[in-house]
């Protein structure tokens, strides 16, 4: 499902990430740990292109993400994150957090939203 080919990312001079491949299976559960600037948020951060790459490849499904022409918005539509930092709309409770994008990107209806939001709370 996701395959890391040699990737590289500086900033700089600083080279965040050194000829990093990867392969993880549909349904695989990976961790990835390692101390402070050891480029754990940036190799997360190349896989919706909220970071660019400078060399190698990052396939998705077979499709190679940072390839030109990749219309990022309808990628970015299909992927979800968490972030260290993440943060919920306040005004809004945790299941309408959970189901505006499903809503909004997807079409589904408000009681299909809620009822795959609720599987996943529970889960």
């Amino acid at each position: 499902m996701i395959e890391l080919q040699n990737v590289n990312k500086w900033y700089g001079s600083y080279h965040a990430l050194v000829d990093v491949s990867e392969t993880i299976h549909k349904g695989e559960v990976v961790v990835v740990c390692g101390p402070s600037g050891s480029g754990k948020s940036t190799l997360i951060r190349t896989f919706n292109r909220l970071e660019a790459i400078q060399s190698g490849r990052i396939l998705i499904e077979g499709r190679d993400i940072h390839a030109p022409g990749t219309d990022v918005n309808a990628f970015r539509s299909r992927i979800g994150f968490v972030f260290q930092q993440f943060n919920l709309f306040p005004h809004l409770t945790v299941l309408q957090n959970c189901t505006m994008a499903p809503m909004q990107l997807h079409g589904l209806s408000r009681a299909q939203a809620e009822e795959r939001a609720m599987a996943l709370l529970a889960r």
